[in-house]
């Protein structure tokens, strides 16, 4: 899972203990991917990889945020430049519009009570870093990868090989017409069943491959 980081700096541990040696540290709003967790001596440690290749601890108790792609489902959002209702539109996203977000700022208020708010920090192909308000209707876009995609295909051939096979050894061994209907049914099943994950995991496939050229 790929997440940034909340606070404002951690630092990044060669092994799962506080005694272990810095190798190198995280900023606010550095993304990262997330790996298993370690539990040492009462204490949690999470397994991270860095954009560069680096690998090492971070923390268990460290503020993180989940990195997703959403979508609007509501009304159109503004994004503005910075965390301000004042601050520049840079573009409104329309409804069912993908886009990431892979942050949250919290703006406390002036003096005089003006200002603030929590914000959700966004990007996109067109805006790097922009702003949209909390309270926004969004839901989660699901992200398919070429690996997932040939998974599904290959549980999917499977499941189908099986029914295929299934259906056919029934047909031929039955010695009661209710049996084999019943088992020729379970074997139907699992034969469409097997066929809608092939064709889902192709579908899935070309979509991450018209992605990967887009890019």
């Amino acid at each position: 899972m790929r997440a940034s980081l909340s606070d404002e700096s951690v630092p990044v541990r060669q092994e799962p203990s506080a005694e272990s040696i810095s190798i190198t540290s995280l900023k606010k709003g550095d993304e990262f991917e997330l790996g298993k967790v370690v539990r040492k001596k009462k204490e949690s440690w999470v397994f991270v990889t860095l954009d560069n290749g680096v690998t090492g601890y971070i923390a268990g108790t460290t503020r993180i945020f989940s990195v997703q792609k959403v979508e609007a489902i509501g009304n159109p959002l503004d994004v503005h430049e910075a965390p301000d209702v004042n601050s520049p539109i840079l573009k409104t996203i329309p409804k069912k519009t993908p886009f990431t977000i892979c942050g949250f700022e919290k703006i406390e208020p002036d003096e005089e009570g003006n200002g603030g708010g929590e914000w959700l920090v966004m990007r996109d192909e067109e805006v790097k870093k922009g702003y949209v308000r909390i309270g926004a209707k969004l839901r989660a876009v699901a992200e398919y990868s070429a690996a997932s995609a040939r998974k599904l295909m290959i549980t999917g051939g499977i499941f189908s090989a099986i029914g295929i096979v299934a259906y056919f050894v029934i047909q031929a061994t039955s010695t009661s017409a209710s049996s084999g209907g019943d088992a020729s049914f379970l074997a139907l099943g699992l034969l469409v069943l097997g066929l809608f994950q092939l064709g889902q995991g192709y579908l899935q496939y070309r979509k991450v491959k018209k992605d990967e050229v887009k890019k």
